[in-house]
């Protein structure tokens, strides 16, 4: 069984509508920052300056996406780099973690049903991994890749547990 892959019209709509959402972030915090002094009219007072917003990175992430956390989360986005060759290990997340595919590929891998199926995940894509999924990704091609990740996770959890490989997997 393959993971649904959106089609390609899909997928180059969804790009601009994310490049779009982040010029938009651009442009409304350097309005704030604009507007944020409170001036008015006649006044000579300098405005505020706004952040200055950044964006790392977009990926088209297929859905469903469920983060339905109850209290305090602690937030963790960190960088991966996958040498080649370069793998995780078994594991899973205690919280939700959204991954962004920033350049090359990454493998995933998991088991489902009594099979081991596999999914390529190129730059510009990403995925969601649910709590307690067990997975593992790596890079199995020459050329490095990198991923951002940003993991939701319960206070004083880890970002991510071994586990043994499973049945399937083997």
């Amino acid at each position: 069984m393959r993971l649904p892959t959106p089609a390609r019209g899909a997928v180059l709509a969804a790009g601009a509508a994310l490049t779009a959402a982040a010029v938009a972030a651009v442009v409304l915090f350097s309005s704030l920052g604009a507007t944020a002094a409170g001036t008015t009219a006649g006044s000579t007072a300098a405005a505020t300056p706004a952040p200055i917003v950044t964006p790392l990175a977009t990926a088209l992430v297929p859905g469903p996406v469920d983060v339905d956390r109850k209290g305090g989360s602690n937030v963790l986005t960190a960088r991966l780099d996958f040498g080649p060759g370069a793998t995780t290990g078994w594991h899973y997340h205690p919280g939700p973690v959204l991954v962004q595919v920033v350049s090359g590929a990454i493998t995933l891998r998991h088991a489902a049903n009594g099979r081991c199926l596999s999914k390529v995940v190129r730059a510009g894509h990403g995925f969601f991994e649910t709590p307690g999924a067990i997975h593992v990704a790596g890079n199995r091609r020459q050329d490095p890749a990198v991923v951002y990740a940003t993991f939701i996770l319960p206070p004083g959890a880890p970002p991510a547990v071994s586990t043994p490989t499973p049945v399937a997997c083997r």
